[in-house]
This record gives structure tokens, C-alpha cells and sequence, in this order.
């Protein structure tokens, strides 16, 4: 399976980087996780959020936010609109599940219903 983030929103934030004290370089996102297949493509619910620091490279951990960060972190969390989870099947599903109620409805009228074949 192949996963993609969808991005929900990512801003600059002009606090300071609690490890290289830097007023410039840290970016906030939230993300949705998408998982693709051959058969489906599944949207998760859930929200994944991460400040990370383009200065010093490093990701900020919630154990590290001062509360300027938790501020600004529960205020751009407000304004995002997450999309719903949700499963998508492919057009090879649908494919496929034809092929497979065809081949089911054959072999019922073979067996059961051979009259009908004329056999």
C-alpha cells in the first residue's frame, strides 16, 4: 500500500524554536493520512500535526512547545477543516467483483439450472 499526506494547512509561526532560538523557520502542518491500494484508496480521520524547525532542522515535540506555541498550535488547529474518513474502491474492484458475480451466477445455472442452458 502507498501512503500520501494530504495537507491540510501548513503556516509559518514567528515564536522562537526552543532548541536553536530562531524567530523565523518553524512551520506548523496538519495532515491527513491516505492510504492507496490497487483496490481502494482509504481516507483516515484522524489528524496528524507537526512543528518542525527549518533553521536548526529539527522536529518540535508537544514536550517542548513553550505556551506561545500551545497558543498559537490551539488556534490554527480551530481553523482547519478536516475531511471525513472514508473508503473509495478503484474501478479494478468493481472489476473484479463483476467478473466474480458472473462467474457465480454461471456456475449456479450450470449446476442447478442446466434446463436453462439447454443442456
Amino acid at each position: 500500500m502507498k501512503t500520501e499526506y494530504i495537507i491540510l494547512k501548513e503556516t509559518t509561526l514567528n515564536n522562537n524554536c526552543p532548541e536553536c532560538y530562531s524567530t523565523d523557520g518553524m512551520v506548523l502542518s496538519f495532515k491527513q493520512q491516505r492510504l492507496i491500494s490497487k483496490l481502494l484508496v482509504k481516507t483516515k480521520s484522524n489528524v496528524i500535526e507537526s512543528i518542525n524547525c527549518n533553521k536548526c532542522e529539527n522536529q518540535i515535540f508537544p514536550g517542548q512547545w513553550t505556551t506561545d506555541i500551545e497558543r498559537v498550535y490551539d488556534y490554527h488547529k480551530k481553523t482547519i477543516t478536516r475531511q471525513s474518513g472514508s473508503l473509495r474502491f478503484t474501478k479494478l474492484f468493481y472489476v473484479l467483483l463483476f467478473i466474480t458475480i458472473a462467474i457465480a451466477a454461471f456456475a449456479y445455472i450450470y449446476f442447478y439450472r442446466s434446463d436453462l442452458l439447454g443442456i
